[in-house]
């Protein structure tokens, strides 16, 4: 299991556009992702449990990848949230 965390920068936190992008993302990998904020814990290939995190500016989430993902995926995503969260 690999994981990271990020602070949201974008105000919109998981709006439709960048959910779908991240939704994208995910179901190019050989693994269960999860996107956590505070105790609500959603599964990342779904556009409608990332926008249901209502995730705003400010606030923190983590990024879990349960199995079979390189550092380099795991990195790939951290620029993503860098660049659109």
């Amino acid at each position: 299991m690999k994981e990271f965390h990020h602070v949201l920068r974008n105000g919109s936190g998981f709006h439709a556009k960048t959910a779908s992008k991240f939704v994208q993302m995910v179901k190019g990998l050989d693994s269960a992702v999860t996107v956590s904020r505070d105790d609500n814990v959603v599964s990342a290939d779904k556009l409608t449990d990332l926008v249901s995190l209502d995730a705003r500016k400010g606030e923190r989430i983590t990024v879990t990848f349960e199995n079979h993902v390189t550092d380099e995926e795991v990195e790939r995503f951290r620029e993503f949230a860098e660049a659109h969260l």
